[in-house]
């Protein structure tokens, strides 16, 4: 079987088991949608692992975030996975498969070693969706609307942990100096970015314009 076609497989496989098992933790300890949805908004971004793994061009890879915008959209519209949705009804699970089939294909179509854009997704994934639990917990004191000190805090520490843990892997060797110091950049413009955002758009202007500054640094 193709090695492309298995990464459709696989990642649609992951995705869905991460939903399923949201589902089954917010049942048997009756977890709160809000502390659901961050299970699945953390795991789900780790798919970009599977991507790396199997895929060879962007045509390819951008199958399945592309496929999740659609099945996102109408259960945001029907709650057809009530895991991942909020009473209020918030627009970011369609804004997260959009921002991964973005940084996706800007990491596909150019493809050196670093694969820089999914940083974005790094901050994306463990940045926002850690801040957002240990904001909650610990603010500190608030900034602006809804950010609080403890929540930025959280985000930049976390992006700098998942960005040098993703290159690492990336990699398989030791990080330069000079990495580490883009992962402490890219942590510190995606803090600002996340601060400075609309309500409810982080999953959008976080990923994608860490993922054009990734994309501009590797060409």
């Amino acid at each position: 079987m193709d090695r492309n076609l298995i990464g459709i497989i696989i990642g649609f496989a992951f995705v869905f088991f991460m939903i399923f098992f949201a589902t089954v933790m917010q049942k048997l300890f009756k977890l709160s949608n809000d502390f659901s949805r961050k299970i699945i908004h953390i795991s789900v971004g780790n798919w970009i692992f599977i991507a790396l793994f199997y895929f060879s061009e962007w045509y390819y890879a951008i199958i399945g975030p592309v496929a999740f915008i659609l099945i996102n959209f109408f259960s945001y519209r029907f709650t057809i996975f009530k895991a991942m949705e909020l009473a209020e009804k918030n627009p970011g699970t369609i804004y997260y498969p959009i921002s991964l089939t973005i940084c996706t294909f800007l990491t596909f179509i150019h493809q050196p070693h670093l694969k820089l854009p999914f940083l974005g997704i790094m901050a994306m994934t463990w940045g926002d969706g850690l801040a957002a639990v240990i904001g909650q917990r610990f603010p500190l004191k608030k900034i602006r609307r809804s950010k609080s000190l403890g929540g930025s805090l959280s985000f930049f520490f976390f992006t700098v942990i998942s960005s040098l843990s993703y290159l690492f892997i990336v990699q398989g060797t030791a990080i330069a100096g000079s990495l580490i110091l883009i992962c402490f950049v890219f942590s510190l413009l995606g803090t600002l970015i996340e601060l400075f955002s609309p309500t409810n758009t982080d999953n959008l202007t976080v990923p994608i314009m860490l993922g054009l500054i990734g994309f501009a640094l590797q060409i």
